[in-house]
């Protein structure tokens, strides 16, 4: 249990340090659709099986603040849209915030990878501590998505 700890804090503290740089809109405004999924589980990367249909989900982050996500479900030839995400979006530090009004919806670290790419990487500013460990573990799990701009 105390290797798990530590190697999530090792985690959140390399990413922090990875994603450490200032962002500005500009670098993060425009088009993203989705390249690769997964999270981290040991200090392992785990990259999700997705297919062309789940690669479609895409953010949409406007110069003016608005933000759209399209979250897309099914597999190849079912491919479900759900309905839009709309929220605003600012940069914090290294991070994105989606929110509406005083609610946050989402906040992600943000890097700005060499190949012209970015990566979204779930904040977890404190870890979570749970009497039941499973869900523990499932709340202080690092996710991240690599985007790519159109």
């Amino acid at each position: 249990m105390v290797y798990k700890v530590l190697s999530l804090t090792f985690v959140v503290i390399l990413s922090s340090l990875v994603g450490a740089q200032k962002l500005t809109k500009e670098e993060v405004a425009g088009f993203w659709t989705l390249q690769e999924s997964g999270f981290y589980e040991n200090g392992k990367k785990i990259v999700k099986d997705f297919d062309n249909c789940r690669l479609m989900r895409n953010y949409a982050l406007r110069e003016d603040g608005f933000a759209i996500y399209n979250y897309i479900e099914g597999s190849i030839g079912n491919c479900i849209a759900t309905e839009p995400r709309l929220s605003f979006w600012r940069v914090v530090e290294n991070r994105i915030q989606f929110y509406i009004d005083d609610k946050i919806l989402e906040e992600v670290e943000v890097t700005l990878n060499d190949d012209k790419t970015i990566t979204f990487s779930s904040y977890i500013p404190k870890p979570i501590n749970d009497s039941d460990h499973m869900i523990e573990k499932l709340m202080n799990t690092i996710h991240y998505n690599i985007l790519k701009r159109y």
